[in-house]
Order: C-alpha cells, then structure tokens, then sequence
C-alpha cells in the first residue's frame, strides 16, 4: 500500500470518528498542554508507554548498562576489501534529574558511554548525550517550553536525544538520521522553543522556532571515501489551534526550514509551508494526529561556473496514530516532508514510515518491536538523481530480575541501499545483551 493511501484511509477513519463528537456544554476544559501547539512541530516523538511504566515526576534516576554487541559489518579488511564480524564490549552509565513546580518543571540527563573491540584492540567508540528541558506556565494563558540537546559519538548506532527522562526528537521540524554511517564521528546540536498564548478557553497562539547543527568528521580507522555532507538548519512555525469539542482540535499553522549544507556543494534550501493541522482522540487511550499541506522549496547552490537554483512544490504530509493501555501500548507514523540529508546528502525530500508495539507479557517480563523505513532524495541539481534509503527493524525482551536490575536482549536489522553515494550504504545485523542498573529516587514534594 502507497504511503498516500496509508494516510488516506487514517484521516477517513479520523473523520468518522469526529462525526460522533459532542458539542461544548460538557466539554471539560482543555489543559495548556493540549492547547501548546501542534504535537508534529514540538520537535519530539513522546516514548511509547505502558500504565506500568515508571512516572517521571520529581525523580533522580541513575544507573548503567553492562554488555556485547556483535555487528556483522563491523570491521573492515583492506586486503580483501571485505567486511566482517566484530563483538564489542560496552559500559553506559547515566543520570537524570526531573523536578515539577506549580509553574512548571525542568529535566536535566547525561547519558555517556564507551565501548572497546575483541577483535581490533585499537578501534574502540564513545558516546555523549547530554540534554536539558524546561516547562514554564507563569499564568493560565502562556506557556514556554525549551530544550537542548547535544551528542557527539562515533558510535554508527546512536542517535541525538537518546536520554532518560525525555521523549526523542522527532516530529515534521525535527532531526533527520535514519543512516548507520561507519567510522564517522558525529556531533549533534539541536535547540527547540515553543511559545503558547490562549486567547480565549478553548483557542491558542503560538510560535515554535529550533536550530540544529550536525558535523561529521572521518575517524582515524576510516575506511570510507565519501564526503559526508555537514549541515545546519533553521526551523521556525506559527499556528492557531481551537479545541472544537471534547474529541477534536484543529488549526492552521505556516511552517518555514531554512538549510545550509556543505558537502558536494555549497548549498542554501529554503522551504515556506502553509498547512492544516487535527487531533482527534476518541477516548482516553487512543490519539490520531494529522497534517498536511503544499511546501514550497528553493535550492541554490554554489558552483565553479556560478550557482544554480532548484525550485518545486512538494506535498507535505503526515500522521500518527497511537493507542496505550494498562499492559500494552502501539504506535504508527508516517510522514513526508523536506529535511536535512543526515550526512550524506544535501536537502532532500524525506519520506518515512514506522510502527511500534510495547507490550508487559507478566509481572518481570517486557517486550518492545520497532520498525522504521525512510526514502531520502535529493532535491539539488548536483544531487538530484541520488537517494538513500533504509529499512530498521528489531527489538527484544526485558526480564526484569528485580526493581533494580535487568537484563535485556535487543536484535536489529538494518537494510541500507543508496544511489551516488560511493560506500555509505550495506546492510548491518546487530544482536546486543546487557546487564541493566536502574535506580531511582523520589526528590523534593
């Protein structure tokens, strides 16, 4: 089934649904929370969660992870000029902070870690997540929510945003890394700022703006020719948002991406998008999300015989779809936007799709299965024929030998393939066991 269809056949059921919906009189008042803004342009993809899972509220959590990996690409051989095998050894501590006030609440996490090869005692990888997150309501009408986030790691498996505590980044002006980029080292910066003003009980205001920096440098051990295209971004949107009835909010919002990237070329996207937004939740465990709308985009891009310019209209579109219950909890998405290349192409259109499933099969034992895939074509007149696409899918139990540890298995498939890319792209399988540390403590009231 097409990626349009899928979307087609979502908002028809969203619509149906709406056309049970009761008006005002017993309409419970919104909170500012559902009033703060469209969720696809708040940056984040909120965790999946189970009514089980550990409130983060007040709370210091602290702990490690102990373990192997074994990824079948992982070494590469010059005189064969063949990949094979390698089996890593890792330790992960982390730390997390998370206190609520009246007014609001603040988190803070650092998630490091390093890892050393059997079979390359030369060869070992490092990780820095570090991420700060503030919620303020100084009255019943504003709201005020910043984050920061930075990561910097050679670790072909990591992503920006992987902390404890805070939901990932996602969303229609989030990050853009669906790629496992070997021998790369990669620094991540990215800021978010979303501004809400009711105007009245059940309508807001608001503005939302973010930049994003991503560096990539060849390690030492690089055994790959290609010049990663390094990139910044700057995002910004305006939206009204009604609450229409206790089952539907809609708005309309104007998004603009604004993308600098160097690589290939020096290259400059510009991307305006007026779009309309909805959110309908038929009852307390199920929300749908959907947006859509025309993009515009124009591309310069700097040459020896002087710059080049691209200009298009795309369909900029996507959704979500989530469901959470006392033992079990599932989620799918799709969208289809301009971004960033995630270091290997300037600009492109990004089309994704994915789905997870989180689910308590008995008191000890948890499970979690995620998929993703993504399309990335360039838009520029140098890249314009390229593309890279991907395809993850894994996941894994959870046993749960006490309130304090765990072992967990995780098994990944990830699916590469590229067009103009040299060697970036081939298939990787990752299977991973850990011994896991969590210990946490209720702070302040």
């Amino acid at each position: 089934m097409k990626l349009s269809s899928l979307l087609v056949a979502v908002l028809s059921l969203g619509l149906a649904t709406a056309a049970f919906a009761q008006e005002a009189e017993d309409t419970p008042k919104p909170t500012m929370q559902e009033l703060s803004g469209p969720a696809h342009l708040g940056g984040e993809a909120p965790a999946l969660a189970i009514g089980t899972d550990l409130e983060s509220r007040n709370i210091l959590l602290a702990g490690f992870s102990l373990g192997a990996a074994y990824d079948n690409r992982g070494l590469y051989n010059s005189t064969t000029s063949a990949f094979s095998g390698e089996t890593r050894y890792f330790v992960q501590p982390s730390i997390a902070f998370q206190r609520t006030f009246n007014t609001g609440a603040w988190t803070l996490s650092y998630t490091p870690g390093i890892s050393y090869s059997q079979d390359d005692q030369n060869n070992s990888q490092y990780t820095n997540n570090v991420a700060g997150d503030g919620v303020w309501r100084p009255n019943a009408r504003w709201q005020i929510h910043v984050r920061q986030d930075y990561s910097l790691t050679d670790n072909p498996f990591e992503s920006v945003g992987r902390v404890d505590l805070l939901p990932g980044l996602g969303g229609a002006l989030g990050p853009n890394y669906n790629g496992v980029l070997p021998d790369t080292r990669r620094s991540s910066l990215v800021s978010n700022l979303d501004v809400a003003y009711r105007i009245s009980e059940h309508t807001a205001i608001g503005l939302t703006g973010g930049f994003q920096k991503y560096t990539y440098d060849a390690t030492t051990s690089s055994t790959v020719p290609f010049p990663y295209v390094n990139s910044e971004v700057f995002s910004g949107s305006v939206f009204l948002s009604h609450q229409f009835s206790r089952l539907v909010s809609a708005g309309v919002q104007f998004t603009y991406m604004d993308i600098y990237s160097t690589g290939a070329a020096v290259a400059r996207t510009q991307a305006p998008a007026p779009m309309l937004f909805a959110k309908l939740t038929p009852n307390r465990n199920t929300e749908i999300t959907l947006f859509g709308g025309p993009e515009y985009s124009r591309t310069r891009e700097a040459l020896v015989g002087g710059p080049v310019y691209e200009r298009n209209w795309y369909p900029t579109f996507g959704g979500t779809f989530t469901w959470s219950g006392h033992r079990t909890a599932f989620d799918v998405q799709a969208q289809r936007r301009i971004a960033n290349g995630g270091g290997v192409l300037e600009a492109v259109k990004s089309t994704s799709a994915g789905a997870a499933y989180r689910v308590r099969a008995t008191r000890r034992v948890l499970a979690e299965l995620r998929t993703n895939w993504s399309d990335e074509k360039g838009i520029g007149v140098i890249s314009g024929g390229n593309y890279f696409r991907s395809l993850w899918a894994g996941g894994g139990p959870v046993f749960e030998l006490n309130h304090l540890l765990s072992l967990r298995a995780d098994v990944a498939y990830v699916h590469q393939d590229q067009q103009g890319l040299g060697t970036v792209a081939g298939n990787h399988l990752l299977v991973q066991g850990s011994l896991e540390y969590r210990f946490h403590k209720g702070i302040g009231n």
